[in-house]
């Protein structure tokens, strides 16, 4: 067995841990990855001690997937051997929202596989997995570092959480705060990507983004007007209204058949928060929401068409409260169930850059 996936709960992490210690008697894992609710207290370190051979990392979760379950309160867990993952070599970058230089990082990752030479030679079994404390608000100028210094593709996702508890991300037994937890995974067979928005072009009207406040994900004027202006425009609503579309009507970019989301948030001091930032200079277009499960089973169904090792979903938030809003939680797990796999609700998602409103999709072979 190179996977397993596991949904626990306890009355707490060592509780969690010790059950997740006998799960996996046995069981030599190279990595351990979960996602636990936020109402555990140091999750990271309870694993750690119980997989002390293990590389393990993780994040906070306001709601958990595990193969064809949905569930509130628990901890989602997937362990990889060595018929899976023959090595991975784990960073924490600190204070993110400082922008750190990621050269120095990235060489030493590059380096503990023997250097960048080593990793293009074999350049398809490699991939990272990115973890990121949301409350930072740093992920879109990160990506872009990151996209520069290696082109190991990331992917990942945020933290979230539930009613209690703090956004972390955890590594080596240790929590973060405004931090990312970076993953270079060594595969052995291979891995795929799936990035799927269930999202569609409303209008072919493009949007110029001539006013932005980036580091503080505000948005301030499409084409030198108001952008709340504009959007309602577009919608053909009551700008009064325009808070009620959101969600439902996120904004992309669109570079050729890909569409990389961002939402608005809320009204404030004379522009609209986003979910993700967008830099001035930017062209998008204003989107709808399509059919969350049948997207995604068309997006996993032309994709894997192997038995996978595994695979981990990083869900949109958003995407969550749609699916539990339509009553559509059961067939979206199921789509799920049909593999080892384990996800969470992010607070935004790692592919080529800072995204929302998207499930970004690991698959190892």
């Amino acid at each position: 067995m190179a996977v397993k996936a596991l949904s626990l709960k306890g009355s707490d992490s060592k509780d969690v841990a010790m059950q997740a210690q006998q799960e996996l008697a046995g069981f030599e894992a190279k990595l351990v990855l979960f996602f636990a609710s936020s109402g555990y207290e140091a999750p990271g370190a309870a694993l750690q001690e119980a997989f002390p051979n293990s590389s393990v990392i993780g994040s906070s979760a306001h709601s958990e997937y595990c193969c064809g379950a949905y569930t509130n309160g628990s901890v989602s867990l997937m362990a990889f051997d060595a018929q899976s993952v023959s090595d991975v070599c784990v960073r924490v970058v600190e204070n993110i929202a400082g922008e750190p230089d990621l050269h120095e990082t990235l060489r030493e990752m590059q380096d503990y596989y023997g250097g960048e030479d080593a990793i293009v030679a074999d350049f398809a079994h490699y991939v990272g997995i990115v973890l990121f404390e949301s409350s930072a608000k740093a992920e879109e100028v990160f990506m872009d570092r990151l996209g520069t210094v290696t082109d190991v593709l990331f992917v990942g996702g945020s933290s979230s959480t539930a009613d209690t508890g703090a956004s972390l991300v955890y590594a080596g037994g240790q929590s973060y705060s405004g931090a990312a937890v970076l993953a270079m995974l060594k595969t052995v067979n291979g891995y795929d990507v799936i990035k799927t928005q269930s999202a569609h072009i409303l209008s072919e009207r493009k949007l110029l983004v001539t006013k932005s406040d980036l580091r503080n994900r505000v948005l301030y004027e499409f084409d030198h007007r108001p952008c709340g202006e504009v959007y309602a425009e577009v919608l053909g609503v009551p700008a009064d209204q325009i808070e009620n579309y959101f969600v439902s009507n996120p904004l992309g970019v669109v570079a050729g058949d890909e569409i990389f989301v961002r939402t608005f948030n809320q009204i404030q001091d004379g522009g609209i928060t986003l979910h993700c930032g967008l830099p001035e200079g930017t062209e998008i277009n204003v989107l709808k929401i399509g059919n969350i499960v049948d997207d995604t089973k068309k997006a996993l169904d032309d994709v894997i068409t192997y038995q996978p090792a595994g695979v981990v979903n990083f869900n949109c938030l958003y995407r969550t409260l749609e699916i539990l809003n339509e009553k559509q939680v059961e067939p979206y797990c199921a789509l799920f169930g049909r593999y080892p796999s384990i996800g969470f609700s992010t607070g935004g998602e790692a592919y080529l850059g800072h995204i929302n409103e998207t499930s970004t999709i690991l698959v190892i072979k």
